[in-house]
């Protein structure tokens, strides 16, 4: 079964929230699925290995597939051996310019060496192809599904019925029903991909840790240096 595209994600969203149909617009589950891809990147990112060349030895273009502001270097190689030998974390940087993201290395190459990146990148999905591996297409599908199922829980909360006040009591059914099926379908996808719920489904906080793009020497008011964790 290959990775899911775009026409089979739609697919199965639909199937989770089939008798929605009016109140799902396919320009909203496509939304949907924009953000359902941004939070699968932040949980699981893509990983990407690809080799560039490095001209004057000491600053490295950036990869074809980096996103700026996204994509995140974890290592260098360079040279390019086998078996592989990064080279150390403080040997390399990404700095932020006014025209964009920068990498250099630290230490210089001899010009024209080929370095290899390792870096992460968000998952894209087309009409023919997807990075989301197959054992996760159906937890983007259940984000995405979720979201939608928030949305119509709130359409359904907030329509107003001006015959009697029975009726608007009955409207509050559709609308709990649609706010437990979202976070059924939140929560398939936390199990899937192993994130932490709390018993009431609820997302336990994630902390990251810190981290800077490039080395600021200044001292502490100790006069000692500082020191900086690389993210």
């Amino acid at each position: 079964m290959p990775a899911v595209n775009l026409p089979d994600l739609r697919d199965l969203i639909d199937d989770l929230v089939r008798d929605a149909v009016l109140w799902v617009t396919p320009t909203q589950r496509d939304r949907a699925i924009e953000l359902a891809l941004v939070r699968y990147s932040a949980d699981r990112p893509r990983q990407v290995v690809e080799d560039v060349t490095t001209e004057d030895g000491v600053t490295v273009p950036l990869p074809e597939g980096w996103v700026q502001g996204e994509s995140l270097l974890q290592t260098v190689e360079c040279p390019v051996v086998s078996p592989p030998v990064p080279l150390e974390a403080d040997a390399w940087a990404v700095w932020r310019t006014p025209t964009g993201e920068v990498i250099g290395l630290l230490q210089a190459a001899t010009p024209g060496a080929t370095a290899r990146l390792h870096y992460t990148a968000p998952h894209v999905v087309d009409a023919a192809s997807s990075t989301v591996p197959k054992a996760h297409r159906e937890a983007v599908a259940c984000y995405a599904a979720s979201l939608l199922a928030e949305q119509i829980a709130t359409a359904h909360a907030s329509a107003q019925d001006s015959t009697i006040a029975a009726d608007r009591v009955d409207q509050a059914h559709p609308a709990r029903e649609w706010s437990a099926r979202a976070k059924a379908y939140r929560n398939r996808y936390f199990a899937t991909l192993g994130i932490d719920i709390s018993a009431q489904g609820v997302e336990q906080p994630r902390i990251d840790a810190a981290s800077v793009v490039v080395d600021l020497n200044l001292p502490t008011s100790h006069g000692r240096g500082r020191l900086y964790r690389r993210r």
